[in-house]
């Protein structure tokens, strides 16, 4: 899998390092600005000294909202180079949303565009204001014309005090992911663990500093800032942003810009295969994700060095992964062994006892880049005796140490290669005046990988319309459902304790959309 990462930095230090090695090199590239490792460490050098200004110091909370724009990095490592932690916020929360992050990670500082799509942030944050406390400063930036870059004045100081001394066991970032409570969590990872899962996945991928990676991934998420960003800065590559994702554009970019390294959730990458334009796109793509899809064959070459992995934000985010060098068929056949150190053990999920290769059971993992903890929770909460953390999904190990992932034993939808807790739509659901009871299922879709519908039980009169139309103003378009159905009292199916059968209620939803009845499904979500 060739060389070991490197002994821990911390993130100020890492940039440091390549912008020595790497200067004039293209690091960022975007529509509207291409940005070298040189400039990268400077700007992220003056935002530093806006941020220390402001009173952002070791463990100072910044909240960032911004899209994936060149920008966003510079801020990133200004936060981590003034001893802040990162708080990424979502571009696609609505106000509810975005005060429940901002509120339970405690941000003092929030530096945020003002406009993106069709949010206003300015108005959706007065709106949760009350709720924000601690909130001492925002720092709004205003959107930037077409083909300008972002005027980052409103944050950068010119001189003075630029950085905190942090260690490499300081917290770092706090990404928000959804699990099965009704709101997300907040994953708090160190500076060691963000540096090391940068250098183990370069190493998985094959990663050099001719490489050119396009990954529409959010830098929010810890795929996007990790696996997309932070391992191709980690080789000397160039990161390809694209700020809205349309396929077309999205074939062009990567003609002109000779991507070599590929990230897309599946959807994206069904959406590419079936665009009229790529037929005439010549692509250049050899690395990246998604070996073990139907779509590998249409986007990488015979020959290519994509792999298939599995993990999550809490193991920031690889966890197991053939490597780029190995024979296709295993890359292909499962998700690979574990990388970077990291420990697997399948265990019954009910007795906790670790279970031999072959037997599908509770995937569990321990190693290097697995969070510290959840944010407000002590890591007692988060780990078993040993240090592992239950991840409450399905697998086996194979007779090579391979994993292969089977689902999820917890209640927690996928769709579009984000996951999001069902008891958080059920919440949305419940706060509507004329509902009784809802519960909300992930329902098979080939592109999306599994759409939200949900049952629910009204107390007075009210239509699927009226309720599809609640949830969008409270949720981010893809926690939406998709499908919705009325049910009266007693019709759902009830396991012997009384309480709902969920695996009875996905069965039906299936039922329902492979007859094609009785499927008030949504209208297609405005675009967040």
């Amino acid at each position: 899998m060739g060389a070991r990462p490197r002994d821990p930095v911390t993130l100020p230090a890492f940039l440091d390092g390549l912008a020595a090695r790497f200067g004039e090199r293209e690091a960022l590239v975007s529509a509207r600005r291409r940005v070298t490792y040189a400039e990268l460490a400077a700007e992220s050098t003056a935002i530093a000294r806006g941020l220390a200004a402001r009173g952002v110091e070791r463990g100072t909370r910044v909240g960032l909202l911004m899209p994936n724009w060149p920008e966003w990095i510079a801020t990133a490592f200004g936060v981590w180079r003034a001893g802040g932690l990162l708080v990424p916020l979502s571009t696609l929360n609505r106000p509810r949303e975005m005060a429940y992050c901002l509120a339970h990670a405690e941000v003092r500082v929030l530096v945020a565009v003002r406009r993106f799509l069709r949010h206003d942030y300015v108005a959706g944050l007065e709106e949760g204001a009350p709720q924000l406390p601690a909130l001492g400063e925002v720092v709004w930036l205003a959107p930037p014309a077409e083909g300008d870059a972002v005027d980052l004045a409103p944050l950068c100081a010119p001189a003075g005090r630029c950085a905190a001394t942090v260690s490499p066991a300081d917290p770092a970032t706090v990404f928000f992911t959804s699990g099965t409570t009704a709101e997300p969590k907040g994953v708090v990872h160190v500076h060691r663990a963000l540096c090391r899962a940068a250098e183990d996945i370069a190493v998985v991928l094959g990663l050099a500093p001719e490489d050119r990676t396009w990954g529409y991934l959010p830098f929010f998420f810890a795929g996007g800032l990790v696996a997309v960003v932070l391992a191709t800065l980690a080789r000397g590559g160039a990161v390809v942003t694209q700020e809205v994702f349309e396929p077309g554009e999205t074939l062009r970019l990567l003609e002109a810009e000779r991507c070599t390294v590929f990230f897309a959730w599946p959807h994206q990458a069904e959406a590419l295969i079936g665009h009229p334009r790529l037929a005439a796109t010549r692509l250049t793509l050899r690395k990246g994700v998604g070996a073990n899809t139907k779509w590998a064959a249409a986007l990488y070459p015979p020959d290519h060095h994509a792999v298939g992995t599995y993990g999550m934000t809490e193991t920031l985010p690889l966890c197991t992964a053939w490597p780029w060098d190995a024979p296709l068929a295993l890359r292909a056949g499962s998700h690979g062994p574990p990388v970077g150190g990291k420990e697997i053990r399948i265990v019954d999920p009910e007795t906790g006892r670790t279970l031999p290769a072959g037997r599908e059971g509770e995937i569990c993992v321990r190693g290097p880049t697995l969070f510290a903890h959840y944010y407000r929770h002590p890591p007692p909460e988060c780990f078993d005796d040993e240090g592992f953390f239950h991840t409450g999904d399905l697998g086996r190990l194979d007779e090579r140490g391979a994993l292969h992932f089977l689902g999820r034993l917890k209640d927690v939808i996928k769709t579009a290669g984000v996951n999001l807790a069902a008891a958080e739509v059920e919440a949305v659901l419940l706060a509507h005046p004329a509902i009784g009871a809802a519960h909300v299922v992930g329902v098979p879709d080939p592109t999306r990988g599994e759409n939200v519908a949900a049952f629910v039980v009204a107390n007075a009169a009210v239509t699927e319309e009226e309720l599809l139309t609640h949830c969008r103003v409270r949720l981010a378009s893809y926690k939406v459902p998709r499908h919705l159905w009325l049910r009266r009292e007693g019709e759902l199916p009830e396991k012997a304790s009384g309480k709902v059968d969920k695996a009875a209620l996905r069965a039906e939803a299936a039922r329902l959309l492979t007859a094609g009845g009785d499927r008030p499904e949504s209208p297609p979500a405005r675009r967040s």
